[in-house]
Parts: structure tokens; sequence; C-alpha cells
């Protein structure tokens, strides 16, 4: 029975620290710099959450109705180093690419990497 007692103890000690650890180091707004393959330069909104977030660049295309659209964002990884999200386009309309982002931090303010497709992003905390 005293075992038992310890296990649950425990267990309620560890969770807070547990859902800590699960915390985002990244939530937050930050403005964000997209360069194109062309080097065109966008601007925008990064929001970052635990879990999810928003994206929203300034990018409209004729061509790509998908091209600026705000769309929901899917954190999948974050450490020390940076992060990785997924901007979830095809939730918003149907067809669109979705886009794997890999940022590595630079300092506490600065996420610098690219999306899958080639074009790099700066993330500044804002």
């Amino acid at each position: 029975m005293k075992s038992i007692a310890c296990l649950v103890i425990g267990s309620l000690l560890a969770s807070p620290i547990a859902l800590a650890q699960e915390q985002n180091p990244y939530s937050g707004t930050w403005d964000a710099t997209l360069v194109n393959n062309k080097g065109e330069t966008r601007v925008g909104k990064v929001i970052l959450k635990d879990q999810d977030g928003t994206w929203d660049i300034n990018w409209h295309s004729a061509r790509n109705p998908c091209a600026g659209m705000r769309s929901p964002i899917l954190i999948q990884r974050t450490s020390a180093d940076g992060l990785v999200f997924e901007i979830k386009r095809s939730e918003v309309i149907s067809g669109c690419k979705d886009n794997i982002v890999t940022l590595k931090r630079v300092d506490a303010t600065t996420l610098k990497g690219e999306l899958d497709d080639g074009r790099k992003l700066t993330l500044v905390r804002d």
C-alpha cells in the first residue's frame, strides 16, 4: 500500500514537470521576412503557440490562389537549437500545397531557415 501511495505522489509531482517541458520556447508573435527563389521579399507575421499557430505573409499572386493566405501552422518539433513546423494551406483551400519550415536559432530573438521548396525565411521576435 505504501508503494502505491509513493507512485501516486510521484506521478502528481512529475506531471507539472512534464507539462513544462512540452511548452514551446518560441511561442509568441514573430515578424517574418520571406525571400522567394527569384529574390523577391515579402513580409508578414507568424504567430506560434505551444503546438500550433498562424502563418500570415503578405504575398499575392494572380496565378496562385494559395499564395499569401492566412494558414494554420502545426508545430512538429522544438529544441534549444530551433524548430520545425508545417504550414497547412490545404486546410484553407483544398489542393493547396503544405510546406515544412525548418528554422535554426540565431539568438534569443532571431530564427533563420527555409521552407522545403528552398524559400528563405527569417523570423524576428516581435
